[in-house]
């Protein structure tokens, strides 16, 4: 799969959902809009289409990291044994979008045993130029399938919180979100070419607190 470039804030909302679905699934009143303007209805109204439209949007290697800084907070509270070197491998990939890293997280997905965690080393694994294993013929894989899953590991993550926290994770998770798509938390500062996000003039509820950056711990 050819690694997808970032829209810009004014593309259209389907455009960016139909990264990850059916754009026939966004609410009437913004399937037509532009996404930075759909964006301040949903993330009051539906914060899970939100999660979905910014994983669109952003570039194929941006949506993992999104989804890699999200894991990587849910896993420092959780404290899942073995799910960091699954982690590590995802980050090796993002810095280096290669088939030796992408091989190496298809190695490993198979031993990791947190929901989340598998659906983001899937996304890692569906960046491949061809999804048959034999190589005369080739499968090409849907562009998005990478940024659909890591859209479904970052709700997942959320799900995996206590009911009473869930929204506050989600909130937290969008503003991560949020704050890749201007550019901020880059996996180095060379990385994603400077450009505009998609932040609205809305304040989102209180986020949890952050619990550790996988930019300052790797």
């Amino acid at each position: 799969m050819s690694l997808l470039p970032t829209l810009g804030p004014n593309a259209p909302v389907s455009q960016a959902y139909g990264r990850v679905g059916d754009p026939r699934d966004l609410p009437a009143l913004v399937g037509g809009a532009e996404c930075v303007k759909a964006l301040t209805s949903l993330l009051l109204e539906q914060p899970n289409q939100a999660i979905r439209v910014i994983a669109g949007w952003l570039s194929t290697r941006e949506a993992i990291w999104w989804a890699a800084l999200c894991q990587s907070q849910l896993l420092t509270l959780a404290g899942y044994d073995q799910a960091g070197d699954t982690l590590k491998l995802v980050v090796l990939w993002v810095l280096d979008p290669g088939e030796p890293a992408r091989l190496a997280v298809v190695k490993r997905a198979p031993v990791n045993e947190n929901p989340s965690l598998a659906q983001l080393a899937t996304a890692v694994t569906l960046t491949a130029d061809s999804l048959s294993p034999f190589g005369a013929t080739p499968v090409q894989a849907p562009p998005g399938l990478a940024h659909r899953m890591a859209a479904i590991s970052i709700l997942t993550a959320a799900n995996e919180w206590s009911s009473a926290e869930q929204k506050g994770c989600l909130a937290h998770f969008l503003e991560i979100g949020l704050d890749i798509s201007e550019c901020k938390y880059p996996w180095n500062e060379s990385a994603v070419p400077r450009h505009p996000g998609l932040r609205p003039r809305i304040s989102l509820a209180p986020g949890k607190r952050k619990i550790g950056n996988i930019w300052e711990d790797w």
